[in-house]
């Protein structure tokens, strides 16, 4: 414990500031007009210091752990921070440049006190529409330019260039619903602005040494607690791979692999042997590779008890990612379904320390970003909907998989039936249920994956998506069974045409839109598994009379 603050005051700051980053969340989803962030909460907030380091972030979406301090790092060697004022502001989403995809615009406004920069907020949201060649993920780009728009690193003033200034007019004209996206980007703002405040607050409350001396202390006890954990893993040398289904144009497969070094407090993360950069939109950018890493890593220190802020992320030596692989492409590859390669990082990480610790780890679940996107013109404006829907997670030693929730890089909510159909009058949800059948069998069961029926009512609506994990299954772990693959159907006139993972097809009228998840793998002997959860579920109906005889059998052999 620092010097300069006592313990007492230590937890009512570091609470305060969790709980200032957490209210920023709020109120950009209370704020948004797209239902992507106001009922998905696709979007993240943070408190960053005044070097830009992050102190606090809300837990929302565990992809853009990190992604922030990087970001900033690059706007940091493009603009002399140091003349910064209170009207300006700092905006991009360029992939390229610390950001993630196209769709994440990041937002960071300063902090001032008396006159003293002493922080920044910042904040980011997943935006309905970014331009490019569809209405949600154009599956068949081949580069970031067919994405949509690409904001540089900007620094702006509010007054000059919002309203009818050139930035606000700029993103405007190239967007397919401009009013859900700036909306979307004032929500931002409003949450960066209560972040301002609440700062404030706690300054005039506690004074700024006690603040600031709060600030470091905070994050000096995220390094501690990660040492920590770290001390308690074998030291040794720790290996996985695992494969993206493909990329869209060809069946090949794309592997992740990695190497992870525990030496001491320390660790080192090595992806050499991944597969190429491809063509095709599932391409990761550094920082969303890193952010996935070390969001996985998290997860085995913690299990989410560490604060999440530059502290925890002290003790990864290095995260060594080649350059020109598909985790770290080269401009300008398209990299909208960087998700996809996303979720293999944080597969292979817990693969690889499943031996070693495996009261720590998950198995593969769904885990991918089934992103479901739709576009209409209709007589009086263009809507765009874009949803992730959720799967089947995977098991662990302590507890069955979670049924139908998003995968764990993402971390988004369900829409609800209602709001969805009220905002886009082109659709209709007839079914939403659990995928039965879907979970892999073990002593804990894979969660269950999702099943949802879309009836299209008009002709030229456009299906544009991208899913993962149609081709190769989801694995257990310690005996157990693999989950079931994710697939998309459409139903029309009689015929059911199968739909691949990625790609954009044209819906009419009458068609049965069928998006059904992958199950999550389940985790030791299916023979283990308690006979009475056996019997429960399948009285509940989540099992069949089926499964029930195959758990039964398995546990006769066990006998």
């Amino acid at each position: 414990m620092s010097a300069s603050i006592d313990q007492a005051s230590f937890n009512i700051i570091s609470n305060g500031l969790h709980g200032i980053a957490q209210e920023m969340g709020e109120r950009l989803v209370r704020s948004a007009y797209s239902t992507i962030i106001r009922e998905a909460r696709d979007c993240s907030t943070s408190l960053l210091d005044r070097n830009g380091r992050i102190v606090a972030q809300a837990q929302f979406c565990p992809i853009h752990m990190n992604s922030f301090g990087m970001v900033f790092q690059a706007f940091a060697r493009r603009f002399d921070l140091s003349t910064i004022r209170p009207n300006e502001g700092l905006i991009t989403n360029d992939p390229y440049s610390g950001a993630q995809h196209l769709n994440d615009i990041v937002l960071f406004t300063p902090i001032f006190y008396r006159d003293r920069l002493v922080a920044f907020s910042a904040s980011l949201g997943h935006h309905i529409d970014v331009g490019g060649g569809a209405a949600g993920p154009n599956a068949g780009a081949t580069d970031v330019y067919s994405e949509g728009l690409r904001i540089p690193l900007t620094r702006f003033d509010f007054d000059r260039d919002l309203g009818d200034g050139l930035l606000e007019q700029f993103i405007r004209i190239n967007v397919r619903p401009p009013d859900d996206v700036m909306g979307d980007i004032y929500a931002q703002i409003a949450a960066n602005r209560t972040g301002e405040a609440r700062f404030i607050e706690m300054i005039e409350r506690f004074g700024e040494d006690m603040v600031l001396a709060g600030v470091g202390e905070l994050q000096d006890y995220s390094e501690r607690l990660a040492r920590q954990a770290i001390l308690a893993i074998p030291d040794g040398t720790y290996r996985a791979e695992d494969f993206v289904d493909d990329n869209g144009f060809t069946d090949e497969r794309l592997k992740v692999a990695v190497k992870i070094v525990v030496d001491g407090d320390n660790l080192t993360l090595d992806f050499a042997g991944s597969a190429d950069q491809t063509k095709g939109i599932i391409n990761s950018p550094l920082a969303s590779t890193i952010s996935a890493a070390y969001g996985a890593i998290g997860i085995l220190l913690g299990g989410g008890d560490i604060p999440v802020n530059d502290g925890l992320y002290r003790p990864i030596r290095t995260v060594d990612v080649p350059y020109g692989s598909f985790l770290n492409p080269s401009q300008p590859r398209a990299v909208r379904a960087r998700n996809n390669a996303c979720h293999r990082v944080y597969n292979v990480i817990m693969r690889a320390m499943a031996e070693v610790v495996p009261d720590r780890v998950l198995c593969s679940g769904h885990d991918t970003t089934n992103a479901i996107g739709m576009g209409h013109m209709s007589a009086d404006r263009y809507r765009v909907y874009m949803e992730v829907v959720g799967g089947g997670w995977g098991a662990s030693a302590g507890a069955d998989g979670a049924d139908v929730v998003d995968g764990y890089v993402g971390n988004c909510s369900n829409v609800p039936v209602e709001s969805l159909e009220l905002d886009y009058p082109f659709l209709r949800v007839e079914e939403y249920a659990l995928r039965r059948g879907s979970a892999g069998a073990g002593e804990r069961r894979g969660g269950m994956g999702a099943r949802r029926v879309y009836r299209i009512l008009d002709d030229e609506v456009s299906f544009n998506s991208y899913s993962d994990r149609f081709k190769i299954a989801p694995w257990g772990l310690f005996g157990g069974q693999p989950g079931e693959p994710s697939r998309f159907t459409v139903e029309r006139a009689g015929e059911s045409l199968s739909l691949p993972s990625k790609g954009n097809f044209p819906l009419r009228a009458g068609d049965r839109l069928i998006i059904e998840t992958a199950g999550g793998g389940g985790y030791g002997d299916p023979s283990k598994r308690d006979p009475a959860l056996v019997a429960r579920e399948l009285a509940d109906g989540l099992i069949d009379a089926r499964q029930a005889a195959e758990y039964r059998a398995n546990q006769a052999k066990g006998d």
